[in-house]
């Protein structure tokens, strides 16, 4: 299926018409058809993140005439589509219908979270996160990841005998995020890594090097640069994390709630009840 312009697929789905505003105005006329400026206003931040968009009218001329071309492409290629009557097959109607769900389910959540956390608990969150972090130490690191244990060993041995840890970091480390830095992790606590390299990296002294580690991502050799206490974050810089953290966790409470008050039954394609669980089953892992 051929894929419609970038630029028109950003802005689909063009709100319909409606009665302005007191401080709207039409903005643009299409074979009899008005946008509003604030429809356009509407599709020019659809190209942003949300809230990031700056006014329509602050973008330059070019800018502005090729957003307000592909509104018009658009509303002329709806108006086609129309005509033809896609929106009357089944397929379509079906889709439309399962993104009106979508964004309805979207604006419900998002109005749900916003009322669900209070400044009272986000102050708890915070004064019960810097007793925890007040408790526990972190380190500053370099490692080197390789795929085997064999590859490890040698750059372990050559580091033992006095080569520098950062350029054997920056010429075999397998780590893009790292490697070109000598390795350098920054400061870390132990809850932030995989459990074997946690376990190695905590257990050494300010300077010393471990031996080859094995994780999950390959072969890890190591070296702690310094140890402290661990940094505890202002409430204004820890203040976004928390609000999503305790808004997550009220949602997922809400969301259980409403799962086993509601009276839900499961069958076969034969009419066959078949057990429905309404809390996650564990997944297995491949092998188990």
């Amino acid at each position: 299926m051929k894929k419609i312009p970038i630029l028109a697929a950003a802005l689909c789905l063009l709100p319909t018409s409606a009665a302005l505003a007191a401080d709207d105005y039409v903005m643009l006329k299409i074979n009899g058809q008005n946008i509003s400026a604030a429809e356009v206003q509407q599709s020019w931040e659809g190209l942003f993140p949300p809230g990031t968009a700056p006014a329509f009218d602050t973008a330059s001329p070019a800018v502005q005439q090729n957003v307000l071309r592909g509104i018009v492409t658009e509303k002329l290629l709806l108006i086609e589509s129309e005509k033809q009557g896609i929106e009357t097959r089944d397929a379509v109607r079906q889709e439309v219908e399962a993104a009106r769900r979508k964004i309805i389910l979207q604006h419900f959540l998002d109005q749900k979270s916003a009322n669900l956390i209070g400044e009272d608990e986000i102050q708890a969150e915070y004064k019960r996160m810097a007793k925890k972090l007040a408790e526990e130490e972190e380190i500053r690191a370099r490692h080197i990841l390789v795929a085997s244990e064999k590859e490890a060993k040698e750059l372990y041995e050559r580091i033992e005998k006095g080569e520098s840890f950062a350029k054997l970091a920056e010429e075999y480390s397998k780590d893009p995020s790292t490697a070109a830095e000598g390795g350098d992790l920054g400061y870390f606590t132990a809850d932030k890594m995989v459990k074997p390299f946690a376990q190695a990296a905590f257990s050494l002294k300010k300077g010393e090097v471990s031996e080859p580690v094995e994780s999950p991502f390959g072969w890890h050799v190591i070296l702690v640069e310094d140890r402290r206490s661990a940094t505890i974050p202002t409430l204004n810089d820890a203040r976004g994390a928390i609000l999503l953290q305790l808004q997550d966790e009220k949602l997922s409470s809400y969301i259980n709630n409403l799962l086993s008050a509601a009276e839900v039954s499961y069958f076969s394609p034969k009419g066959k009840e078949l057990p429905f669980n309404k809390k996650p089953a564990p997944l297995k892992r491949d092998g188990e």
